[in-house]
């Protein structure tokens, strides 16, 4: 994956851009000709003014470069469960339905190939939806509060943080919820267009570049799921 992002549409924006600054550092040199050292004065100014493009995707290139070093999965300790918490995004109570969920013979498969005896989801409230694999299919209760010890969930409510100029930063974690132990951790960043390809690009829709592991691997691990599949071990296959 390449880290720089400058496309051919950028170069021609900054291409204009000096062009643009070059004459106005003329215009501005022959209203002050008689000033020997005019040069000297508008110098330094149009070399600033011509640099900030450069400057500004050397800055978001570098500062994406070293923020990636980072990415990718982190485990720090695996634990056997029957289940867990997911705190990804929370649902109205009023929403949920309770009872017998699912017996279809493809539900149950589904569910049973994750391992899991059952998974809560945190509702808006602060209760949770219990699902439950039992005798007679998927079943699903509201509970006030979680029965599962290990909670999975973004680091920052916000889901994605402002790291820098054009990043930011998304995590999802496994957080022990008696202890507040780091089980495990997942890292992104995302990283968006210079203002000279903005300019035009972001016309397109919003445009990113993302890394999931550093960017010095040449080729990323394949994947088994979110950071939970990698921590929290379903019992019937540890």
């Amino acid at each position: 994956m390449n880290e720089y992002m400058m496309s051919p549409v950028g170069v021609v924006v900054i291409a204009v851009y000096s062009f643009v600054i070059l004459m106005i550092a003329l215009f501005f040199s022959r209203l002050i000709s008689s000033l020997r050292w005019r040069w000297g004065l508008l110098t330094p100014p149009v070399f600033v003014l011509l640099s900030l493009p450069w400057a500004e995707e050397a800055w978001i290139a570098w500062h994406f470069t070293e923020a990636c070093k980072d990415a990718g999965i982190h485990v720090y300790r695996k634990v056997v469960v029957e289940g867990y918490v997911d705190d990804l995004s929370r649902a109205p109570r009023a929403d949920q339905k309770t009872g017998l969920l699912y017996f279809d013979h493809q539900s149950l498969a589904d569910f049973d190939k994750r391992g899991y005896r059952f998974q809560e989801n945190m509702l808006q409230d602060g209760g949770v939806l219990h699902l439950e694999r039992r005798s007679e299919g998927i079943v699903a209760q509201i509970l006030e509060h979680p029965s599962a010890r290990y909670h999975f969930r973004y680091s920052d409510p916000r889901q994605e943080v402002r790291i820098g100029r054009k990043l930011e930063k998304s995590e999802t974690i496994v957080v022990d919820s008696v202890t507040g132990e780091l089980m495990g951790r997942d890292t992104r960043f995302n990283r968006y267009p210079n203002l000279a390809d903005e300019l035009l690009l972001g016309l397109f829709g919003q445009m990113q570049t993302r890394c999931e592991a550093p960017l010095d691997q040449p080729q990323s691990p394949k994947r088994i799921g979110q950071i939970y599949r990698y921590v929290l071990i379903p019992r019937n296959e540890g």
